[in-house]
């Protein structure tokens, strides 16, 4: 075995001080907080560790820098602590830049470090395995790993592209986890976290699933306007403990999120055009890096970046417009706004209707967090953005929410030529919901061109202080819906 390698592997043993060195910020050594999502990751290590219950192979997909990396290691912590000290740690890109196959890595690992085949393991054993997609053969890697490792609890991180279009063997086995950019509420429990030594701000237990149920599961509006009256006593204690810390005001925090703040890796930025440059950089690693990997033909970044920018300005994918627009095929416009919609980039809506709609209409494109379209566009209008771009950024966010607490397929936008702004479409029930982002007069306008037999509407306003029920319609601040 050559000294680079066996120098790798010798390093793949997790230690408490490796653990421990990925879970505090280098510098003010606070612990990062742990992401929603950590619950679940919790759940799938203790049920198999303790009891041998499935999933045991687990990936974190997701946009560059919303903390998958730092969620393996957490779970890694949970495990070391609870569970077993049989842990390692393998760091798939170094093995790239070391010219080393990640199969040829794991055959070594057995003979040299475990000394033991995987097949023969009496004990558990948990692997991990970071940017595990920078392997050129990593899903049949994975694979032989696991129907051979069967005591073992595999968790991985990779790119959302690559990880999706793994085949159809490796996704019987694997269960993928998404992970989103920040809800407001893990951000102010980062922030407060960050900047206040530790004394964090938690979200009032129970009241995101209850504002869920109300806001998309009620059986018309009056129904859904009480229950969502009801809580606003645990909406005032939320806020009032934030307000109570000082130099935190609930205004510029919801402008600071939606803006900068809703990726994860950014939380440690103060200046505002450092992370415009880190996005415009996350931008180019995904053009130049992953795409390429799921189709080598598209390798002209440059139109691709056309495109890119081009959605930017205008959510609604013309396919027709955009190719001439960018110098591209018909085609290959909807081939990479598959691919761009895989890698987290975007969020694609179809039209609501029926099977004729869905496939001869223009879909809808919306960024994966705001803070991309932002960059974006900061390129044409620097950093104060004129305001269709502004509320664009409310719209990007309030779909990343959407997905987030809604199964796919229920959401999708109406279309017709009375729209000045695009409706969502929520369909829960026997008849749907409407969603609008705007003001008060906007909402009823487009409500009543609506050819949908809806079942109520909800207005969400970056203007609103409280909630109102307007004939069948309710008004929901933004700071409210924020805490789904």
């Amino acid at each position: 075995m050559e000294d680079s390698l066996k120098y790798y592997l010798d390093n793949t043993v997790v230690t408490k001080a490796a653990i421990e060195s990925r879970l505090f910020h280098p510098i003010t050594k606070l612990r990062y907080p742990a992401r929603l999502v950590y619950v679940l990751l919790r759940k799938y290590a203790k049920d198999f560790l303790k009891s041998g219950i499935e999933p045991r192979f687990v990936s974190l997909s997701g946009l560059r820098g919303v903390g998958k990396t730092t969620l393996l290691w957490q779970t890694a912590n949970y495990i070391y602590h609870e569970h077993s000290k049989n842990i390692y740690f393998f760091n798939v890109n170094t093995l790239k830049n070391l010219g080393i196959d990640l199969h040829i890595a794991l055959e070594e690992f057995q003979r040299n470090i475990i000394k033991n085949r995987f097949n023969e393991l009496k004990e558990p054993i948990t692997l991990l395995f970071d940017e595990v997609h920078d392997d050129e053969h990593w899903s049949k890697t994975l694979k032989i790993l696991y129907d051979e490792a069967r005591s073992a609890f595999i968790l991985c991180t990779g790119s959302s592209a690559l990880l999706l279009n793994q085949t159809a063997d490796l996704a019987r086995r694997m269960r993928i986890e998404k992970i989103y950019p920040f809800k407001f509420i893990e951000f102010i429990t980062a922030k407060t976290c960050m900047e206040h030594d530790g004394n964090m701000v938690f979200p009032e237990k129970g009241l995101a699933a209850d504002l869920k149920e109300a806001l998309f599961y009620s059986e018309n509006a009056e129904e859904a306007f009480i229950k969502v009256q009801s809580f606003g006593s645990m909406v005032t204690t939320y806020y009032n403990k934030i307000e109570s810390l000082k130099s935190l005001e609930i205004k510029k925090l919801l402008q600071g999120y939606i803006s900068y703040q809703n990726i994860p890796n950014f939380l440690f930025f103060k200046d505002k055009f450092t992370i415009n440059d880190s996005i415009l950089d996350l931008f180019k690693r995904i053009i130049l890096e992953d795409i390429p990997k799921l189709n080598p033909t598209y390798s002209d970044h440059v139109k691709i970046e056309r495109l890119i920018l081009r959605l930017a300005g205008s959510d609604e994918i013309n396919t027709e417009k955009l190719a001439g627009l960018v110098g591209i095929k018909k085609t290959e416009i909807n081939d990479l706004i598959d691919i761009l919609a895989k890698a987290e980039l975007l969020n694609v809506l179809i039209p609501f209707g029926g099977l004729d709609t869905k496939i001869l209409k223009n879909k809808k494109a919306f960024f994966m967090s705001p803070s991309l379209r932002r960059a974006l566009l900061s390129t044409l209008y620097g950093q104060t953005l004129p305001e269709q771009f502004r509320s664009k950024l409310v719209e990007d966010i309030v779909v990343m929410y959407l997905r987030r607490v809604l199964r796919d397929g229920v959401i999708s936008y109406t279309t017709g030529s009375h729209k000045v702004n695009p409706d969502f479409v929520v369909e829960t029930r026997e008849k749907p919901v409407l969603l609008e982002i705007g003001t008060s007069k906007t909402a009823m306008k487009q409500l009543r061109h609506s050819k949908v037999n809806y079942r109520y509407g909800l207005l969400i306003s970056s203007g609103a202080s409280s909630p109102a029920l307007k004939n069948d319609c309710i008004h929901i601040p933004l700071s409210w819906f924020l805490l789904l």
